[in-house]
């Protein structure tokens, strides 16, 4: 496969996507460090009924973010390389839980999970900072590592010293890079068919068909599409939808660093020794049965499994198998303080 296939590849993966310790920072300086939004909650519900043509990019935003529910807070988090908007919600003395969500979406894709990993967990979503969210860089971003830097200054501004980190697609990807630079940090750590983690993407005329879209996205096609990465796109929230759309035309540039998201070295993912669970659709065209088990065969501390009636978009196909297996495994793996599963 050469590498301007692969490079289209990457665009599939993602152009349709919809990815307690905290301590030692006091929370005054937390306070001085930290812009709550102080939502009105009626201010973003009158949008729902709107005719989304009128409203912009922002407006859109925030009607999808209403399908969270009402116990959520905004936060804008300043860091050397820009703004970070982290959307928290759960108990203040939950153990942290960290959402970073696919490419070509944001945190508001998480509306099927939240509401219940933010029982016990207090859940914390951050928008990609070169991603389609509220986070803003204030300079350029040409490297990976500099990304990691910018998640690692909002985890310490957060105080969040270690924490379960979940990751959606590419934002698999980017946890995987997090957890190999930071291990302490990451107690438990979750993919959800990470993109490009495990090997290349296999051509299909589906991952063509995003490609395309990505390049060029035209509404009549959206169904379509959307149906390559969804098992059941009913299922999906019209207010997802129209906000997901709207960005999608706004950017048809090919996705900063996409070269540099390549497939991990084996030997470096052996010497992950984290709780790992993968988790992939049975109608996945980014992963298959295959990534499991190169996921068993690499990783030293993992679970895997096959989520049924899923496709790519499989926390919101099946959200209920998802959030189930996911919240199981993190409560288990905390218990036993470390990585005692043999992989095999």
């Amino acid at each position: 496969m050469n590498r301007l296939f692969q490079t289209l590849c990457h665009v599939a993966i993602w152009a349709g996507s919809l990815v307690v310790l905290t301590g030692c920072q006091p929370s005054s300086a937390r306070q001085q460090a930290i812009e709550n939004y102080s939502i009105d909650q009626n201010h973003y519900a009158k949008f729902v009924n709107e005719d989304p043509e009128t409203l912009n990019t922002e407006q859109l935003y925030n009607r999808a973010l209403t399908l969270w529910g009402d116990d959520y807070t905004e936060l804008r988090v300043p860091t050397s390389f820009g703004v970070a908007q982290v959307v928290v919600s759960g108990p203040a003395d939950g153990y942290p839980l960290v959402l970073l969500h696919g490419m070509n979406t944001n945190s508001t894709m998480w509306y099927p999970n939240v509401p219940w990993f933010a029982r016990d967990y207090q859940v914390y979503a951050i928008d990609y900072l070169l991603g389609s969210g509220k986070s803003e860089p204030s300079k350029t971003i040409d490297d990976v590592a500099q990304v990691i830097a910018w998640y690692d200054e909002i985890f310490n501004t957060l105080a969040l010293e270690q924490f379960a980190l979940v990751g959606a697609s590419q934002g698999g990807w980017f946890a995987t890079q997090f957890a190999l630079k930071e291990p302490k940090k990451v107690g438990q750590l979750v993919l959800l068919s990470p993109a490009q983690t495990f090997g290349w993407i296999k051509p299909s005329l589906d991952v063509f068909k995003n490609v395309y879209f990505a390049l060029n996205p035209d509404r009549s096609q959206l169904r379509d599409v959307l149906q390559t990465m969804s098992t059941n796109i009913d299922n999906i929230d019209q207010l997802y939808i129209d906000q997901f759309y709207r960005y999608a035309t706004t950017n048809t540039s090919l996705p900063d660093l996409l070269s540099q998201m390549t497939p991990f070295d084996d030997d470096l993912l052996r010497g992950l020794a984290i709780p790992t669970l993968v988790l992939v659709g049975d109608q996945d065209i980014i992963n298959s049965p295959e990534s499991l088990e190169q996921a068993q065969q690499i990783l030293p501390c993992v679970e895997t499994a096959t989520v049924a009636n899923a496709g790519h978009f499989l926390s919101v196909d099946n959200a209920h198998s998802v959030n189930k297996r996911v919240l199981q495994f993190i409560s288990a793996r905390r218990k036993e303080h470390g990585c005692k599963m043999p992989n095999k």
